[in-house]
């Protein structure tokens, strides 16, 4: 499809949250087709590592539900504008990528007799994003009457949820702990939901004292509670005080954010502004970086597409 009619389904599925696009709209009220599918739905990156990881967790879906059709979403309007301009990083530079926003996904699939859908929600939290996503569907409800659509929960939704996801994490960093501290690096938000971070801190607390769980901004982060400088101070009440920690995304890619707040090189005097990677190095720690996003980790799909299976 190209961009000048995706253009326009873009237009036309962001007007549709508050009226209509237009009267031949009721129109396909009356010709829905009989197709089932899948949308993933995800923040985005205009970095390259992480399309191998949405890769696999694309693959990870098509393992599960087998013969489904399975589409994605990408939330990020600046993102999915770089894409679209070639403005991607490093490799992606100069490539042309045309995501979907999950809106126009929808909309695509409803032109192609698609009238049953399963979305599952990839954010980490469920948050001001995963709050959109169902205000976004609820519009497309009501624009295509008869249209059934269920939404699995974002990875860290229950304490069943938090429990297990520490309890991945325990393994995949069971080397690394007997180093030293793991720090890891979640979004953070003004919603309530962010107390989930601290949620997932306490439970990695009861198998291992040395992990710690940060985030970028949001309520904790305001506190000083989950900010880099919060967890400097709990890491001075190490006794023995570590020498070397492990810092990683608690994101579902390592793209943006693990680039450049956790591993960057600003070059900045000012602590405020410095990567986490800096503020550590300055304290003196040495720092051994993992690289990935929890899309990357099979045991952790496989809890979104649990999700799945129960909204399903």
């Amino acid at each position: 499809m190209n961009l000048i009619k995706k253009s326009a389904i873009a237009l036309c599925a962001l007007a549709m949250v508050f009226t209509a696009c237009s009267d031949d709209d009721n129109d396909d009220k009356n010709t829905l087709g009989d197709k089932e599918g899948i949308l993933l739905v995800t923040f985005g990156s205009s970095f390259p590592d992480p399309q191998e990881t949405f890769k696999n967790i694309d693959d990870a879906a098509k393992k599960r539900f087998a013969g489904e059709t399975i589409k994605w979403g990408y939330t990020s309007d600046i993102i999915i504008n770089k894409l679209r301009q070639g403005n991607g990083e490093g490799s992606l530079k100069g490539q042309i990528i045309d995501n979907d926003t999950p809106q126009e996904a929808l909309e695509i699939m409803v032109k192609d007799g698609f009238s049953k859908f399963e979305v599952q929600s990839l954010h980490v939290i469920p948050g001001e994003e995963f709050d959109e996503l169902k205000e976004a569907i609820h519009a497309f409800k009501e624009k295509y009457e008869g249209v059934s659509v269920k939404i699995g929960r974002p990875l860290l939704d229950s304490d069943a949820d938090i429990k297990a996801v520490a309890d991945i994490l325990a393994v995949k960093f069971s080397e690394e702990l007997k180093d030293g501290p793991v720090l890891l690096m979640g979004h953070g938000t003004p919603h309530a939901a962010d107390a989930q971070y601290l949620k997932l801190q306490s439970e990695l607390q009861k198998l291992n004292p040395n992990f710690f769980v940060g985030t970028v901004e949001g309520i904790g982060f305001d506190a000083g509670t989950t900010s880099i400088g919060g967890i400097l101070a709990e890491l001075d009440k190490l006794s023995p005080k570590a020498t070397k920690v492990t810092i990683t995304p608690l994101m579902s890619i390592a793209g943006d954010h693990a680039n450049n707040d956790m591993n960057g090189n600003t070059g900045e005097t000012d602590p405020a502004e410095q990567s986490w990677k800096e503020r550590l190095e300055g304290k003196g720690y040495t720092v051994h970086t993992v690289m990935k996003g929890l899309g990357d980790y099979n045991e952790i799909n496989k809890i979104w597409m649990d999700h799945l299976e129960d909204a399903e």
